[in-house]
């Protein structure tokens, strides 16, 4: 944040119930909370170009979301993510086409794998999207506000192995989550008497104690209960938890810090207790979204995908494309350096034998001389030829990002890097380069599929020998 400009590639986003709007973003090498007092308000701000940002995350309600357990024969979460669209018809009676759905790892257990699936309906989430869609903004992460407390949670405790019951209790909000080994294990969310913040804690502790009560025996003793939210309910839980002994550890954590927007500038905002629901969950889930953790915990709809995919291959195209003239250009006046030099050279080679043209030895050895010098940068040509030959046989669904070229004594080395949508595009780039000149034995050496928020993309590597004469 500099000169009351705030410049970011990730932001997070949350609205209090009074209509605020608080973002979280990096500010100094470090996440901060800014308040805005509407979403005008920051719609101003990022029409006035105070605020701009790549890529947006929001989150979505635990009310709103379906939550089936499930346990798949799977080794590890991509490969459960995999099998969970065959179970969707068994867990909720909707067309595939009218939900989205995210999934997290529960627990592991021998060859299982016990994972929680999220499911929401298209037209539910289309709703709560209203309000950003109205100020322009078209989320990349949508996750489940759950999920964004217990990773803001998880980035303030250290202990973080340890099974733990992690509360966020204000005037508005109560929220009580337990997670071992850093996987979900169970939530319940209160609605706070906000007339009565007694009566507010007495159920938040009894929550405490059912949810630490259904924790294995093994679990109990090792666990620890973080407080976090408005001091007057905080404080009340704390008191009540100090007075039981089999409460064990419990350890308040102080609220992110939030920064307020007012007339183009960034200030000190005396709120932070007011709004510590809001800033937490927009401070994990801004830290989910710049680590990609929980990838597969994404809401975000297909055709979002499809868009930004679109969007991203467009521009993939188009820097190639640039980048392709600008090799060129750059080729075309290395090649003409050489000539030039090759010329210079030959140059003063000639003046050096006009006055002696007599001695036809050296006269004879000199030209030789000029000779071996042109014939040794005579293949200079050659990588003019390889660039036009990979603009001319690369096929569309291959793009090249490196280019090698290694000159020998007896040929050249060829060396590229690229990616493809598909792995069989990968291997397919062999057949298509056949018929180049020089590139013909063009061999694929490595490929790989690559995991991406959305999808994946293949990234390959390929050799070409190319032998003088």
């Amino acid at each position: 944040m500099k000169a009351g400009r705030i410049k970011t590639d990730w932001a997070s986003l949350t609205i209090a119930d009074d209509g605020s709007a608080i973002i979280c973003v990096k500010c100094d090498d470090k996440p901060c909370c800014v308040r805005f007092g509407s979403l005008e308000g920051l719609k101003q701000a990022r029409d006035n170009r105070k605020i701009s940002v790549k890529k947006w995350a929001v989150a979505i309600p635990r009310s709103s979301c379906i939550l089936k357990p499930l346990a798949l024969p799977a080794s590890d979460l991509a490969e459960a993510a995999k099998m969970i669209e065959f179970e969707i018809p068994s867990l909720v009676p909707l067309p595939r086409e009218k939900i989205v759905y995210g999934c997290t790892t529960l627990q592991k257990q021998n060859n299982m794998l016990n994972i929680l699936v999220c499911i929401l309906k298209l037209s539910t989430l289309n709703q709560h999207l209203e309000p950003y869609k109205a100020i322009g903004i078209e989320p990349h992460r949508i996750t489940l506000n759950t999920l964004a407390i217990q990773n803001w949670f998880d980035t303030n405790d250290a202990a973080a192995s340890e099974p733990r019951i992690c509360v966020l209790v204000n005037k508005h909000h109560g929220v009580v989550l337990t997670f071992v080994n850093g996987n979900f294990h169970k939530e319940s969310e209160l609605a706070p008497v906000e007339q009565d913040s007694a009566i507010s804690s007495s159920e938040i502790v009894r929550e405490i104690r059912q949810q630490k009560a259904d924790l294995d025996s093994s679990l109990k003793e090792k666990g620890a209960i973080l407080l976090a939210g408005t001091p007057e309910y905080v404080g009340q839980v704390k008191t009540l938890l100090d007075s039981a002994p089999e409460s064990g550890k419990v350890t308040v954590v102080a609220n992110p810090e939030i920064s307020s927007y007012k007339d183009g500038k960034y200030g000190y905002d005396s709120s932070n207790n007011i709004y510590s629901y809001e800033a937490i969950v927009a401070a994990g889930l801004y830290a989910l979204a710049v680590n990609a953790k929980l990838p597969y915990s994404n809401l975000l709809p297909q055709q979002y995908v499809k868009r930004y995919l679109k969007k991203t291959l467009l521009s993939n195209y188009l820097l190639t494309a640039v980048l392709s003239v600008v090799l060129i250009i750059l080729s075309l006046m290395s090649i003409s350096a050489m000539n030039w030099r090759i010329e210079k050279m030959s140059g003063m080679i000639e003046a050096q034998i006009a006055p002696i043209e007599h001695a036809a030895g050296s006269v004879d050895s000199k030209r030789q001389r000029v000779k071996a010098i042109q014939a040794q940068l005579a293949d200079r040509g050659q990588i003019t030829r390889i660039v036009d030959e990979l603009y001319k046989y690369t096929p569309r669904a291959i793009s090249i990002n490196q280019l090698k070229f290694s000159s020998k004594q007896s040929g050249a080395l060829v060396e590229i890097k690229g990616q493809a949508d598909l792995l069989s595009d990968a291997f397919e780039y062999t057949d298509a380069m056949s018929k180049a000149g020089l590139l013909n034995k063009i061999q694929i050496i490595d490929a790989q599929q690559i995991p991406r928020p959305g999808g994946s993309i293949v990234e390959f590597k390929a050799n070409c020998v190319i032998q003088n004469g």
